[in-house]
């Protein structure tokens, strides 16, 4: 395969393009065959290098995006270079949308295509956020082309505003609309914008029946898609309109069950509704004029903050969960949405939060977490925690470049103590003896039960091996000593099974089944000791 990616595709273009690249990088011949692909493409597509040199674009579309194709091609073939979106489909199933931006180029008679994708799927994330943010709005909406001032996007609001449906303005231009300024008076005022980047304004567009419509309008232009207006306009004809809407927001204010708190530029509290005192404990007295940060829990890092207030200068928006504290110290959950009011110069007026107190909803989620992954008798990880553990812990010993051990330890008679005292004795006997395993250990290193009278320990960050035997000898004394249990004494032993990353697997499956292994041989060399993983074992257990 390596031969045939040197011969069709040329070393010195392969270094230029290939050398670092982050995006996903796919080189294909005139009859659209994949020749040269980049290591990003195969973390992309999940497929190896030689995988992807057998396939063709088809074979990483979803359905739609194979539809696509034929046209796609033709697009390339004539214009010699253009932009598409699809969806690709990784070799785990899992659907990624892509920004593909595509070139023909020509190299010693030869023709390639050039296919640089992107991985657009928190882009597509906000798009969505951004459209039901949009339809949401009372206040009209537009997207417009900076070009030639074309309709790009309108939610429903504008559409009630103007009188068009959504279809008709999208065939429509700024221009059709404005019945104040000339078109050569708009065009002046579109590079007036894209100068200064935003503006706020008073017009008047007209309505589909003819009449005009008062208007104030804030817009903002951005540096994508070739340049694009968003516009943000209100109905200011209709004062009356405007009286009832703000009767509504005070009636909402109070009425709401969400907390919402005001603050002026300087981030000082201006108003807060009923709501916060019932939430946080304190009177609207109380916190006005102080800074919001009187509820902070100190549970959020600095960071945290950074990132909040940098997305509220950027972005005019912020929304996220933490921990606040109330009057009487309880510390509680929130979820919290900040948006910011600008003034007509673009200075903050207003900074709105609204949040709701979710502490039980959370404490019910951790609740549900540890169900679901810790064992309910010894509170120790489950299978499920301690296979995720143990590949995690796998990848960091891969990074540094250090070994590990995993324990597998099987109670020896632990059936006799279930069948002679019933199961409560049992499950007592199990809670002891994950205590006496946790004092036998690191806090760093994992303790966990599959179920029954199995457990498992993860030994992390090992320097040598004498640590491991040191270990399992403390164990095994540990399991040896009697268990006192309401007047019963108890005698049990471990059998331990010991497999260690790298030298004998390094993948979770593999080191488990070969600790396993390792364990049974302890069973069968007479119980009560430990047995470090061979592949004689291995060789004996395949036999069996």
């Amino acid at each position: 395969m390596t031969d045939a990616v040197n011969r069709q595709f040329p070393p010195e273009i392969c270094s230029l393009l290939f050398e670092h690249a982050a995006d996903p990088i796919f080189v294909l011949d005139a009859g659209g065959n994949f020749i040269g692909v980049n290591q990003a493409a195969c973390d992309h597509t999940g497929y190896s290098r030689a995988e992807l040199l057998h396939m063709r674009p088809a074979d990483l579309g979803d359905e739609k995006s194979r539809k696509k194709i034929p046209e796609c091609m033709a697009q390339i073939q004539k214009e010699r270079s253009a932009t598409f979106e699809a969806v690709h489909v990784r070799r785990d199933g899992k659907h990624i949308p892509v920004e593909m931006h595509i070139r023909l180029i020509e190299h010693q008679g030869q023709l390639f295509i050039l296919n640089i994708c992107r991985d657009v799927s928190e882009r597509k994330q906000k798009e969505i956020e951004y459209r039901t943010i949009v339809q949401a709005s009372t206040d009209g909406f537009l997207v417009t082309s900076a070009n030639d001032a074309r309709i790009l996007d309108t939610n429903e609001a504008y559409c009630r505003m103007v009188g068009y449906t959504r279809d008709e303005l999208l065939n429509m231009y700024i221009f059709d609309l404005e019945a104040i300024e000339s078109p050569e008076e708009t065009s002046a005022h579109i590079r007036k914008v894209i100068e200064n980047g935003h503006d706020f304004f008073e017009t008047q567009h007209r309505h589909k029946d003819g009449h005009f419509v008062g208007i104030e309008a804030s817009i903002n232009y951005l540096d994508m898609h070739g340049g694009v207006f968003f516009v943000f306009v209100r109905d200011i004809s209709e004062r009356k309109r405007q009286e009832d809407e703000l009767k509504l927001a005070a009636s909402v204010f109070n009425a709401s069950s969400a907390s919402i708190v005001v603050t002026d530029e300087n981030n000082l509290i201006v108003s807060v509704n009923p709501a916060f005192t019932e939430i946080t404990g304190y009177d609207p007295a109380e916190v006005i004029g102080h800074n919001p940060n009187i509820l902070s829990s100190g549970k959020q890092s600095k960071e945290f903050y950074r990132d909040m207030w940098q997305s509220l200068e950027h972005n005019k928006h912020w929304h996220g969960e933490l921990w606040n504290r109330r009057k009487d110290g309880e510390i509680y959950a929130e979820q919290l949405t900040i948006n910011v009011i600008e003034n007509k110069d673009g200075s903050v007026h207003r900074r709105v939060a609204i949040f709701s107190d979710i502490t039980e909803r959370k404490h019910a989620e951790d609740l549900m977490w540890r169900q679901a992954n810790y064992d309910t008798v010894t509170n120790l990880p489950n299978r499920r925690l301690f296979l995720d553990r143990l590949t995690q812990e796998i990848k960091k010993s891969r990074r540094a470049n250090t070994s590990m051990a995993l324990f597998f330890i099987d109670l020896d008679h632990f059936k006799e103590v279930n069948d002679t005292h019933g199961h409560g004795i049992g499950d007592r006997l199990l809670i002891e003896t994950a205590r006496r395993l946790n004092d036998c250990v690191r806090n760093t290193d994992t303790v966990a039960r599959l179920g029954g009278d199995e457990f498992t320990i993860i030994l992390t960050n090992l320097a040598e091996t004498s640590r491991i035997e040191a270990v399992a000898k403390n164990i095994l004394d540990a399991l040896e000593r009697p268990f006192h249990i309401d007047e019963i004494s108890l005698q049990i032993s471990g059998s331990i099974g010991i497999a260690l990353y790298p030298d004998d697997a390094t993948d979770t499956e593999n080191l488990v089944a070969k600790a396993d292994i390792a364990m049974y041989a302890s069973k069968r060399q007479g119980r009560n000791r430990s047995c470090f993983f061979s592949a004689d074992l291995n060789n004996q257990f395949d036999q069996i």
